[in-house]
């Protein structure tokens, strides 16, 4: 039997990873079995634990890289120059949940694997730099509570908007979840720091209209 190539390799990874998405979408992770995900892309058990050996380590497939990119954004926030505004760091994390390696809205159905999976990869102390940088220099506690809001306005209103626009963010909806989050920073908080300009990781798209990998 002729062996698999690399790229057949990569390409049958990926194709599992997508199908085991579709169906932690539909489903939740908890209901979501080997046996289905094998079903679904028509190919036996034994074929699939080939590539991965377990759920979690489909999981792991699904989240990683997502958890490293999100960790990325965070210290770009955190150092961003003096004049960074907040509009561009909001839209940023916009960008990122939409994106398609973010996978965060598989997850709307069993929020629990998601919280103890960011638990195990920090992913809370990334959320605390991003909050500190909307915060500004020398914040005080109201301004923290309205970054966080700000930040929660970000990502639940993305989460919402593809939920309800199967999967798509339009540049308008963009703009709204964005005006939601700004409106929720505060008014006087369009500049976050006197510290250049955050950056997207490279692995997300530059588009504000984002649709999620098919």
């Amino acid at each position: 039997m002729r062996s698999m190539t690399e790229n057949e390799v990569a390409g049958t990874r990926a194709r599992i990873l997508d199908v085991a998405r579709e169906l932690i979408a539909e489903r939740g992770y908890s209901s979501t079995s080997i046996s289905q995900i094998a079903g679904r892309l028509g190919t036996s058990k034994a074929a699939l634990y080939y590539h991965f050996k377990s759920k979690e380590e489909i999981l792991d497939g699904l989240l990683f890289e997502p958890m490293i990119a999100f960790q990325d954004l965070a210290r770009a926030a955190s150092e961003a120059p003096s004049g960074t505004h907040a509009r561009e760091v909001l839209g940023t994390i916009i960008d990122f949940i939409a994106g398609p390696s973010s996978c965060l809205a598989a997850f709307q159905n069993d929020p629990s694997v998601l919280k103890e999976y960011a638990q195990c990869h920090n992913y809370q102390e990334s959320e605390d730099l991003i909050v500190k940088a909307l915060a500004g220099p020398r914040p005080t506690n109201v301004k923290l509570v309205r970054a966080r809001v700000a930040l929660a306005a970000a990502k639940q209103g993305t989460l919402a908007a593809q939920s309800l626009g199967d999967g798509a963010i339009t540049p308008a909806m963009r703009e709204e979840i964005l005006s939601a989050a700004l409106r929720a920073l505060g008014a006087d908080s369009e500049n976050i720091s006197d510290r250049g300009r955050v950056r997207a990781p490279t692995t997300l798209p530059a588009s504000e209209s984002i649709s999620p990998r098919s």
